[in-house]
């Protein structure tokens, strides 16, 4: 029999993380198989970032939608927080699109219907989830569609009205997030869920992104501007829903109801998605994510029994998180290398990946012209672009490196470009091999 945790057994990994791993875990009394996110509690404990993912669970706890990934229960040991999540095994809506190079109309209508109906009722609850991209997206296997990885989600007082504190983290995947949120002039959260609602439709109906560019100040002059042309095969109705997504100036940006009331929206769709909670708007309190992982302290009877549950510090209070901080970094790093709650080949890193290292751009250049990996930087950018001439041809890649208030604590964003994914997966583990003990944020072990 293999390991337990409550009332679960632990099964096949499903992936690995900096901070986490992913096990399927069965029910005993029931059979059910759910995820099973195993988050050590030492390594949050070295960057200071348990209280960040106690809101991250508050949040998730408080979700009960069909288009939300389920978080069932939290259990804690002494060194382990075990999250039970809903087992998604459809996969990526970023790998469909991939696969299919892009939607039609009706496709991309039927998975757009999901997002807008499970981001509506986020909003009905005062969340807004500030990272959505078709790697968030994901299909169960009756291709309905679930959003997933809440760690940049904050709550934003004042619910969907927009009236509420005005969020100044900067965070979210570059070209998906709002104008507004590059400037650090402080942002309402729910309006910039719907410029990146507006970048995924358009993602899948052209198969290409609105706003790329591999310099990131040149990007992040595209999206402030709003500088993008749209595909000539989009229908007129299509053209004027994403434009009106794509507003640069918030204020003037169509809100979700708005978007449910379009005439392009509004073909076939059936307004019973909408319903919400008969108890409506939940309501949210600091102790909620105060407590978040508190309330697992009662599991310590299903807990093995050589270890103790630790007391919890008071959480920060929710609203405004100012600047570069841990919260930023939990979000990131616990979803890890791969998206934790699909079925995908063991530890494959295919598009992406993020960790930290006590370090700065030196150390990663210095890495990549060993490895014959043909680095580029400009005089004072953080970015590196490279190229490598593969076996199967071609690998392109890019490196964001992002200081953080931590001193020498830097956080790497490695991406590919063109190339095999194989080959990218190679060149990321030699890369993290070639820094050594500079790397701060290390894949879980197996168990």
């Amino acid at each position: 029999m293999g390991k337990k945790i409550g009332k679960y057994e632990l099964g096949k990994t499903l992936g690995t993380g900096n901070f986490s791993k992913v096990k399927v875990g069965t029910d005993a009394e029931t059979g059910e198989t759910w995820a099973i996110k195993i988050i050590d509690k030492e390594q949050l404990a070295k960057e200071r970032m348990e209280e960040q993912l106690k809101r991250e669970i508050a949040v998730m706890k408080m979700l009960k939608q069909a288009n939300i990934v389920q978080l069932k229960e939290v259990m804690q040991t002494a060194n382990h927080i075990y999250l039970v999540l809903e087992l998604v095994t459809g996969g990526e809506l970023f790998d469909k699109i991939v696969a299919a190079k892009r939607f039609d109309e009706p496709t991309a209508r039927k998975y757009f219907h999901q997002l807008i109906s499970g981001i509506h009722y986020c909003h009905s609850q005062g969340i807004a989830h500030r990272d959505l991209k078709p790697e968030n997206l994901l299909l169960d296997a009756n291709d309905t569609l679930k959003i997933s990885d809440f760690g940049l989600s904050n709550l934003q007082r004042g619910g969907a009205d927009g009236q509420g504190t005005l969020l100044q983290t900067v965070c979210g995947t570059p070209n998906y997030v709002a104008p507004e949120v590059l400037k650090e002039r402080g942002y309402n959260g729910i309006t910039a869920d719907v410029w990146s609602c507006g970048v995924v439709l358009f993602v899948m109906l052209a198969g290409f992104l609105p706003f790329d560019d591999p310099n990131m100040n040149a990007l992040f002059n595209k999206i402030e501007r709003g500088e993008y042309r749209m595909a000539r095969h989009f229908s007129d109705q299509a053209k004027d829903l994403i434009a009106k997504m794509m507003t640069v100036d918030p204020t003037k940006r169509i809100t979700i109801q708005g978007i449910v009331d379009h005439p392009w929206f509004q073909v076939g769709f059936d307004a019973k998605l909408l319903k919400l909670p008969a108890s409506g708007k939940l309501q949210v309190s600091d102790d909620q994510v105060r407590n978040a992982i508190t309330d697992a302290d009662e599991q310590k009877k299903s807990a093995p029994k050589n270890e103790a549950a630790p007391s919890n510090a008071p959480a920060p209070k929710a609203g405004v998180s100012g600047g570069c901080d841990a919260f930023d970094l939990i979000s990131r790093l616990t979803s890890g290398t791969l998206n934790p709650l699909i079925t995908v080949q063991q530890g494959m890193v295919r598009s992406s990946t993020r960790f930290l290292i006590h370090g700065d751009i030196k150390d990663v250049l210095q890495v990549l012209s060993s490895l014959n990996a043909n680095p580029k930087s400009k005089e004072g950018s953080l970015e590196i672009k490279g190229f490598l001439n593969a076996p199967k041809g071609l690998l392109t890649y890019l490196a964001v490196l992002i200081p953080t208030c931590a001193s020498k604590l830097t956080l790497v964003e490695l991406r590919r470009g063109r190339g095999d994914v194989f080959e990218f997966h190679d060149l990321f583990r030699q890369v993290v091999a070639g820094l050594g003990s500079k790397v701060r944020s290390k894949e879980a072990p197996q168990a």
